[in-house]
C-alpha cells in the first residue's frame, strides 16, 4: 500500500505538535504529501443564532490557526515533505475529520491524544480519537 496522502488533524495542543514532531521524519522516507486539517467549533452562543461577537471569535481563531499552519508548512519543508493545508467550521470535529479523509482519498491520518485534566476534558477529546478510529475511511497512526 502506497502512502501518498497523509492527513493531521491539528489543533496546536502539545500532543498534536507531537504528532507532527514523530511523524516528520516518517514521511521523509516516503514521499508523501501532508494535509494539516484544523477545525474551529462552530456553536452559536444561545444555540438559535450567532452573535457579533461568535463571528468575531470564529475569525480571531482563523487567523491564529493560519499562522500555526504556515509554521508546520515552513517546518515540512525543512524535511522536504510538501504539506497544504485546510481550516473549517464543524460542530463535531470526528465528524469533520472523517468527512474531509473521505472527500480527499487520504491514506493515512496521524492523532495523539491530548493529556488533559478534568474528566469532562478527557471524554470531550478522548471521543474525537476514538470515534475517527472507529469510523475513519483508512488506517489511523496513534502517537502516545
Amino acid at each position: 500500500m502506497k502512502i501518498k496522502k497523509i492527513l493531521i488533524p491539528y489543533d496546536a495542543t502539545p500532543s498534536s505538535k507531537k504528532a507532527v514532531k514523530k511523524v516528520f521524519p516518517l514521511i521523509e522516507k516516503h514521499n508523501s504529501k501532508i494535509i494539516f486539517l484544523s477545525c474551529i467549533h462552530d456553536k452559536a452562543t444561545f444555540g438559535f443564532f450567532k452573535t457579533k461577537s461568535d463571528k468575531k471569535e470564529i475569525e480571531q481563531e482563523r487567523k491564529k490557526i493560519q499562522k500555526y499552519h504556515e509554521e508546520l508548512k515552513k517546518e515540512a519543508e525543512g524535511f522536504d515533505i510538501p504539506s497544504s493545508s485546510k481550516i473549517i467550521k464543524s460542530d463535531l470535529e470526528s465528524r469533520s475529520i472523517i468527512e474531509y479523509s473521505k472527500e480527499q482519498n487520504i491514506d493515512l491520518i496521524v492523532m495523539s491524544k491530548s493529556k488533559l485534566g478534568t474528566h469532562a476534558e478527557k471524554m470531550y477529546y478522548n471521543s474525537t480519537v476514538d470515534a475517527v478510529f472507529k469510523n475513519a475511511p483508512c488506517p489511523l497512526l496513534y502517537i502516545p
